[in-house]
């Protein structure tokens, strides 16, 4: 059975969020959200996540805390934040728990921020 996962990446006191378009083009409005995956049927969900952070940013995560079976958190260093690599059509930036809440964002990604705020205050 595949299960549905999200990571909260958080850095000096802000969450990492991403928003894709299909092209420069792309007119319709997409969400911001947390890196999602559906999990690897040979991997763990934490393993799926992992390599999916490492494909969308080019960064390697090490510290990984799983929250729940679906949610994990990881504290991003300054080495990970000096290393991040963006995609063409992908915008990646972080924004304060208090600026989250005027953003439009995933259905999935605001539940859990709205769950654990305090994993992007510590």
């Amino acid at each position: 059975m595949n299960s549905y996962g999200l990571i909260l990446l958080t850095y000096k006191n802000k969450v990492l969020l991403m928003h894709k378009q299909e092209g420069v083009l792309d007119l319709e409005k997409h969400a911001w959200e947390l890196i999602s995956v559906i999990r690897n049927q040979n991997h763990s969900l934490e393993q799926t996540l992992i390599s999916r952070v490492q494909e969308e940013m080019g960064i390697t995560l090490e510290n990984v805390e799983r929250i729940t079976e679906n949610y994990y958190h990881a504290r991003l260093t300054d080495k990970n934040v000096n290393n991040i690599q963006r995609s063409e059509h992908q915008l990646l930036d972080f924004f304060t728990l208090k600026e989250t809440e005027r953003l439009f964002l995933s259905h999935a990604s605001s539940k859990f921020i709205s769950t654990y705020p305090q994993l992007i205050t510590l």
